[in-house]
């Protein structure tokens, strides 16, 4: 967290440097005959849906789990260990919501995801409520464990909701998109919750009250993309990659389908 010393000079080149390769990327892909990734799966509503979903939902995970540890330790004076303890309710439940994840995936599907995003969004409200009201840090445990746990049913499900829209042979060309597209939300996540922390001098708790909104704001957005991937009228398979056309996977399929078969 040492922003005084600036940004090096090797930062610029190597952001400079991944827009040329990004450019390079694109244009062999468009020109190739069997491209590694299909172009033709981003004109599916579901699917771009699904990447802007993952993207927003990273935006905020990894920046909260940076800053309140930031927070707990800058703020609340808290070594190290203790801070992690603090935090642990977060990590433990995820690990208990990643379990439940394929129940609410099968009943549920979409709904699952906003659900979990929604309650974040919720838990990251309470939280800015408790910071900046001076709330003891025990109160903080019950929330943390609520919002791990909700982390862990949408992380575990989202892929798999999103990859049963689409082919069997688009299916590598979706699941690296997914992966990039979280990649990418959480380093721009981190940059715009750091903005929210620094941009305007004040108390470490003011500050980091700051950034719980911005993440209350992005799990919110994620649970209504994930509504809208639900309801779309265009949450139909992407269209089949030139080596065959195959069935949809059988993963996740709604029950008037397994019924009918």
């Amino acid at each position: 967290m040492r922003r005084d010393l600036g940004w090096p000079v090797w930062t610029a080149g190597c952001m400079a440097a991944a827009g040329v390769l990004l450019a390079g990327f694109v244009a062999a892909q468009a020109r190739g005959h069997r491209p590694l990734l299909d172009p033709r799966v981003l004109r599916t509503p579901v699917i771009r849906g699904g990447l802007t979903m993952v993207f927003v939902f990273n935006a905020a995970v990894p920046s909260f789990t940076l800053l309140v540890m930031h927070y707990l330790q800058t703020g609340g004076g808290l070594r190290p260990i203790a801070a992690a303890v603090v935090s642990a309710p977060f990590a433990a439940t995820a690990i208990l919501g990643a379990r439940v994840a394929p129940w609410f995936a099968g009943r549920y599907r979409a709904g699952a995801l906003a659900g979990a995003a929604l309650s974040l969004a919720v838990v990251m409200g309470t939280l800015a409520l408790l910071v900046t009201t001076a709330a003891p840090l025990w109160t903080w445990l019950p929330i943390l464990a609520v919002g791990g746990g909700m982390f862990g049913i949408f992380t575990a499900s989202v892929f798999g909701i999103i990859l049963a829209t689409v082919p069997e042979s688009a299916a590598g060309s979706v699941s690296g998109l997914l992966s990039t597209a979280q990649q990418l939300g959480g380093t721009v996540g981190i940059t715009l919750a750091g903005l929210c922390y620094f941009a305007v001098p004040a108390l470490p708790a003011t500050a980091f009250g700051h950034t719980l909104i911005y993440e209350t704001a992005t799990f919110f957005a994620a649970a209504i993309l994930a509504l809208t991937i639900r309801t779309s009228p265009g949450s139909t398979p992407a269209p089949p990659c030139p080596a065959e056309a195959v069935s949809r996977s059988p993963a996740i399929q709604p029950r008037s389908a397994a019924r009918s078969s």
